[in-house]
């Protein structure tokens, strides 16, 4: 992962938690130093590895990399739009004109 503000909003949202990185690293089925590791040395997680973390903090995937929420409702309907691409290119339709004016 290039950019690196995901790693900050991860140690934030455990220092939020109460949490330490040595319990984070644990309760996420990693070794103990793993949050060390990616916070301090910079080391990279794989997409599974920081899912697991989120769920152990816990934090949102989307706030950790993208820095923002997203509801359950977002998220079914980004999982409906996946699932069928000839609705997901019906709702970019619709949306388009809104889009590009902002």
């Amino acid at each position: 992962m290039e950019n690196t503000d995901w790693r900050s909003r991860l140690e934030a949202a455990i220092k939020s938690s109460g949490n330490s990185m040595r319990a984070v690293s644990i309760a996420s089925g990693n070794g103990p130093g793993y949050i060390h590791g990616i916070l301090k040395e910079g080391k990279d997680p794989t997409i599974e590895k920081l899912m697991a973390v989120c769920e152990a903090v816990p934090v949102s995937l989307a706030h950790v990399i993208y820095g923002f929420e997203i509801t359950q409702e977002d998220a079914d309907l980004l999982g409906a739009m996946k699932r069928a691409p000839e609705a997901r290119e019906a709702v970019l339709t619709l949306l388009r004109p809104g889009l590009q004016r902002q």
